[in-house]
């Protein structure tokens, strides 16, 4: 068992992605202006150091937990990348699945490309072996199964985005049931510190 297994977190997968490339096989797609850049997962803490961070993923399926993340700060990727100005960021699954994300809600200091949660790699059913987790956004913008990664100028509608669901996925007032004490609470909205 897993730390978001052992707490009861939901398991969701949209394009019912049943399998994807081995550790040594898995890569993700770079791609920002004429540049393009693939970087192997073996690589990826060759290059970047892995940071932490406590922060909650919010489904707007109204639920939310809070774990430590371990991955690489999307901001030191995009320093990386030496990528400064971008109007959009389009994410891409394994299974396909696309969402987009506006370049000025990836200004959160806490937005990851997670591989590990509280110490662990993040199991398959959560999307490992790299995710995304935007803890200022709905959940549906965090891809799981991280395949590309594309800085573009014009917005591609989103898997989620296509069926009606919010463009920037901002979360929402609402009311949610936290994971880690299976209490129901009140939000305010946007990134989710109440608890």
């Amino acid at each position: 068992m897993s730390f978001l297994k052992d707490i009861g977190t939901p398991v969701f997968n949209a394009e019912r992605l049943k399998e994807i490339p081995s550790k040594n096989e898995y890569l993700i797609e770079i791609s920002y202006g004429e540049k393009k850049e693939k970087i192997f997962y073996n690589d990826l803490y060759n290059i970047f150091e892995k940071k932490v961070v406590n922060c909650r993923l919010t489904s707007v399926s109204r639920w939310s937990v809070r774990a430590n993340w371990e991955g690489i700060l999307w901001s030191d990727f995009v320093n990386y990348l030496e990528v400064s100005d971008y109007k959009y960021v389009y994410f891409e699954s394994y299974g396909g699945y696309i969402t987009t994300v506006f370049g000025e809600d990836m200004n959160n200091p806490r937005i990851l490309i997670a591989t590990h949660v509280d110490g662990e790699e993040i199991e398959f059913e959560y999307g490992g072996p790299v995710r995304m987790i935007i803890p200022n956004l709905w959940g549906y913008k965090s891809c799981k199964w991280l395949k590309k990664i594309y800085f573009i100028d014009e917005y591609i509608v989103g898997y989620w985005e296509g069926y009606g669901y919010d463009d920037r996925g901002l979360i929402e007032p609402t009311i949610l049931l936290d994971i880690n004490s299976k209490e129901h609470k009140r939000i305010k909205g946007g990134e989710v510190l109440e608890f």
